[in-house]
C-alpha cells in the first residue's frame, strides 16, 4: 500500500509539473506573435507549439527524475563520479530540450518562424539549453550531496544562527558491523554498508524523512515534530527492518553477510545550527539527540529491533498496522530519571495514555 501511495504521489507530481509547463509554454507562445489579434492562425499555432514543447520537455525530464527516485538500485548501479554524472545528465537535458523545441517547430509550422535547421535561432536554443541543463544539474547534484533541503537551508541562512526546533529522531544502527567488517574486509564492508544505506533510503523517502547524517554504521533521520510525523517515523523504522529482512538472500549472495538493524525513535527539542569553518555542516545538538542514541543500546539489552520512547508515544493514536509492547521503565545512561520504553511491531493499533 505504501509503495502504491508513493508511486501515486510521484505521478501526481509529474502531472503538476507537466501541466504547469504546458500553461507556461502556451503563454510564451502567445507572446511570440507580433499581432495575435490580427493573425489568429499564427497565434493558435504558436500556442499549440508552446503547449507541445512544454509537455514533451517537462514530461520526459520529470519522468526521468521520478524514475531515479523510484528505483534506487538502478540509481546506485555503476554510478559514475560527480563530474562524469554531471556531464551525462546535462547532455541528457540538452538532448531533451532541443528535441522538444525541434519537434514543436516540426509539428506546428509557423510561416514567420525560422525553419528547423542550423541557423542563428538554433545556436541560441542549443546554447541556452546547454547552459540551463548544466546549471540545473549542478544545483541538483549539490543538493543531492548535501541532502534534501540542506542546500536550501545553507542558501537561505536558516541555521546561520542556532535555533531550537522540535524534531522526531530515528537512529538506525547496523547489528554486528565490527564482526562483518572483520570477516569480509574493509573495502567489501564499505560496499556492504553503502548498499544497506541505499536500501534504507527508500522507506525514508516514502515517509517524508530527511537523512540528517551517517555516523559510521549508524544513520540518523529526522522529521518536524507532529503527530503524523511521529507515526511516519515509526512506520519508517518498521519498513527499514522489513526491507533488510527481505533482502537477506541478495546480501548473502553478494557479500556473504546478512544485514540487520536496531532502530530507536524519540522526539524532543534540538539545537540546529551551522557548524565548522573550512568544512561546514548543519548539526543537531541537545538532550533529545543523546537520548535517541542511548535508546539504540536499549534495543540490544531488551532484545527488540525497534524501541520508542514513552515521550514520543504519549497520547499518540496509533493506526492499524502499529502495535506497542510495554518494556517498563529503564534508566538511560546520562539521564537522572528512568524512561518508559515500548517495543514496536506490526499489528493492531491503539492510543498510549
Amino acid at each position: 500500500m505504501a509503495a502504491r501511495t508513493q508511486a501515486g504521489q510521484r505521478w501526481r507530481l509529474v502531472g503538476i509539473v507537466v501541466g504547469a509547463s504546458v500553461l507556461f509554454g502556451m503563454v510564451f507562445g502567445f507572446f511570440q506573435v507580433d499581432n495575435p489579434a490580427e493573425d489568429r492562425t499564427a497565434t493558435l499555432l504558436a500556442i499549440g507549439r508552446g503547449a507541445w514543447t512544454g509537455a514533451v520537455i517537462a514530461g520526459l525530464l520529470s519522468m526521468f527524475e521520478a524514475g531515479a527516485v523510484a528505483f534506487p538500485a538502478i540509481r546506485r548501479s555503476a554510478r559514475p563520479p560527480f563530474l562524469a554524472l554531471l556531464l551525462y545528465r546535462s547532455l541528457l537535458y540538452l538532448l531533451v530540450i532541443v528535441g522538444g523545441l525541434w519537434s514543436g517547430a516540426a509539428i506546428f509550422h509557423i510561416t514567420e518562424a525560422p525553419p528547423i535547421g542550423w541557423n542563428s535561432t538554433t545556436y541560441w536554443q542549443v546554447g541556452a539549453s546547454a547552459t540551463a541543463g548544466l546549471a540545473f544539474n549542478f544545483l541538483f547534484m549539490i543538493n543531492r550531496l548535501l541532502g534534501p533541503a540542506v542546500f536550501r537551508n545553507f542558501l537561505t541562512g536558516r541555521y546561520h544562527h542556532p535555533r531550537i526546533e522540535h524534531r522526531v529522531l530515528l537512529f538506525a544502527d547496523l547489528v554486528g558491523s565490527t564482526a562483518i567488517a572483520e570477516r569480509i574486509g574493509d573495502l567489501e564492508f564499505h560496499r556492504f554498508l553503502n548498499a544497506v544505506y541505499g536500501d534504507l533510503t527508500r522507506p525514508v523517502i516514502a515517509t517524508g524523512g530527511a537523512i540528517h547524517k551517517y555516523v559510521g554504521d549508524e544513520m540518523i533521520v529526522s522529521w518536524p515534530d507532529m503527530p503524523s510525523t511521529r507515526i511516519a517515523a515509526l512506520r519508517c523504522g518498521l519498513d527499514a527492518i522489513r526491507t533488510l529482512a527481505e533482502a537477506r538472500t541478495r546480501y548473502r549472495g553478494a557479500f556473504g553477510a546478512e544485514p540487520a538493524i536496531r532502530v530507536a525513535v524519540h522526539a524532543g527539542p534540538v539545537v540546529a545550527g551551522e557548524m565548522g569553518d573550512v568544512k561546514q555542516e548543519i548539526v543537531y545538538l541537545g538532550d533529545a539527540m543523546n537520548t535517541a542514541a542511548r535508546l539504540v543500546d536499549c534495543c540490544r539489552t531488551l532484545d527488540r529491533p525497534l524501541i520508542a520512547s514513552g515521550e514520543l508515544l504519549d497520547g499518540l493514536a496509533l493506526p492499524a498496522g502499529l502495535d506497542t509492547e510495554p518494556m517498563g521503565e529503564t534508566t538511560i545512561r546520562g539521564k537522572s530519571r528512568p524512561m518508559a520504553l515500548y517495543a514496536l511491531t506490526g499489528g493492531g493499533g491503539g492510543t498510549r495514555e
